[in-house]
């Protein structure tokens, strides 16, 4: 995929990364754990499902071919395993793992997903993490007469047609939330720059505003889903409690959704890489989309058949911090500073709270690669259409990047906002292809609409995640964001996960 192997490199994540739905099936490692329990519908379907993922280019390999022989019998890293039934509390797959994060476990169960009827957006995700909590596992499917589904932590459930002949559903939605596994920067990978962040002495006083103005809206309308404690999760014993406290990096819970605030910067119009003087150098050839001139850095994208040089500032976020109420924030506690700063993640943590309490968001690298795609779209539009309202926006006011758990109504548009990524791969947060896919589509976006779109008029994007969520990225503040998406649901039928 173009450019996607730029936006890996900025951020450090390591390659290759399977991007295509036939990609990421063969890149799938499977194992089926020995049965919990054997009825007539459990071992049909999973012998369906075993069958679809074979027909679909996985890798399905005998339990005693993925067991570590030198690590107690383990399940090796990288090998999805799959058990079927309920199982008692010492014979779950989760126990046999190497890694929480490299080893997902898939459960069939029979019956309907434990949720409420009519429920809530909160109530639906409430029961969907109590049943990953109670099974340990990191996708549950749910068997019934002529149908099955599955949920995902993101609060998703994905509805399926008949598992007599799932192979279209396996291909589309599960194999890529099993390829593309949700790991969270880890600490060592982010430079922590502790109890320095003081918006008010940073002259941020308008954007806090925001982010508290925002915060009510979306607090109003129920839309941004609230904290979910892992203390009101029910755990079959202590040991299983510790499992997931480890697997969430100790947060107190989970919150989903962000606010953000992209900070103004310096936009240079990008130079034609064939017209660039010599004083443009390439870093190095393990990182050839890099250069440097005086001192500076420069990233080389191709765009609409051309290849161009783009001026890479530092880029500096303000954030809502990982695993705060979105709805209900503390201004001197639950937004900080995040950037790449000299080619690393940095987050600048609030003047009252160390490092301990502001751990990367899983939603990381997807706001650094929009924010890093704004930089770039807002340097080829000062070329393009010098002057263009988002360039202008970006360089001396900032834009804002917010996500939510719904999606947007194709009948109610967004004045200057393109819209992508409602056929790409259903993958979670705190993937490498979410950076990848918020990346690509905004620059590809702009480019399937040359020559016939106005730039001059260009004010952002908005970035469909399938099962997943949105993001709105562009000139409207938080604040308006907010504010539009509270109208369309207001006046529309929007679905939401």
């Amino acid at each position: 995929m173009k450019n996607a192997n730029l936006i890996f490199d900025l951020l450090d994540i390591p390659g290759p990364v399977p991007l295509t739905k036939k990609e990421m099936a063969r890149n799938l490692r499977v194992t089926f754990y020995s049965p919990h329990q054997q009825t007539e519908r459990l071992n049909q379907f999973t012998a369906a499902l075993k069958q679809a993922l074979t027909d679909s280019g996985v890798n399905v390999l005998p339990f005693e071919e993925v067991l570590d022989k030198n690590n107690e019998n383990r399940i090796k890293p990288g090998i999805v395993t799959i058990e079927q039934g309920e199982g008692r509390d010492d014979e779950l797959a989760i126990r046999r793992v190497s890694s929480l994060y490299h080893n997902p476990v898939v459960t069939i169960l029979e019956g309907p997903p434990p949720i409420p009827p009519q429920p809530t957006l909160q109530e639906t995700l409430d029961s969907i993490v109590g049943v990953l909590a109670w099974n340990l596992t990191h996708v549950p499917i749910f068997v019934e007469d002529h149908r099955w589904s599955f949920c995902t932590m993101n609060g998703a459930v994905i509805e399926c047609n008949s598992w007599e002949h799932p192979r279209n559903d396996v291909i589309d939605s599960l194999i890529p939330k099993l390829s593309a596994q949700v790991v969270p920067p880890s600490r060592d990978d982010i430079v922590y720059r502790e109890r320095i962040f003081d918006p008010v002495k940073e002259g941020h006083e308008s954007h806090i505003r925001d982010f508290m103005n925002a915060a009510k809206i979306w607090k109003q309308n129920g839309l941004m889903l609230a904290h979910t404690s892992i203390e009101d999760l029910k755990y079959r014993n202590t040991f299983y409690k510790r499992i997931v406290s480890a697997y969430l990096d100790h947060r107190t819970g989970m919150s989903y959704g962000f606010l953000v605030k992209q900070l103004p910067t310096e936009i240079k119009p990008a130079i034609e890489l064939h017209k660039a003087e010599n004083g443009y150098q390439r870093i190095s050839s393990e990182r050839p989309y890099l250069y440097h001139n005086n001192g500076q850095n420069y990233v080389n994208v191709t765009f609409a058949d051309k290849e161009y040089l783009v001026y890479l500032p530092d880029v500096w976020l303000l954030s809502t911090r990982s695993g705060c109420n979105k709805t209900d924030l503390k201004a001197d506690r639950d937004i900080l500073k995040l950037g790449l700063y000299n080619g690393r993640i940095t987050i600048d943590t609030p003047v009252k709270l160390s490092a301990k309490m502001c751990r990367p968001s899983y939603d990381t690298y997807a706001i650094l690669a929009h924010a890093i795609g704004n930089v770039i779209v807002a340097s080829l539009l000062e070329k393009l259409s010098p002057g263009s309202i988002f360039s202008e926006t970006l360089k001396n006011n900032g834009l804002s990047i917010s996500h939510w758990h719904g999606y947007p109504d194709h009948q109610f548009p967004l004045h200057g906002y393109l819209r992508h990524g409602s056929t790409n791969p259903p993958v979670s947060c705190s993937t490498p292809q979410s950076a990848s896919y918020a990346f690509t589509g905004k620059l590809n976006s702009l480019e399937q609409h040359l020559p016939d779109f106005d730039f001059h008029h260009y004010r952002g994007d908005i970035h469909v995640e399938p099962h997943h969520g949105t993001n709105i990225t562009g000139c409207m503040n938080l604040t308006e964001t907010a504010a539009w998406v509270d109208e369309m649901h207001t006046f529309t039928s929007v679905p939401q996960i």
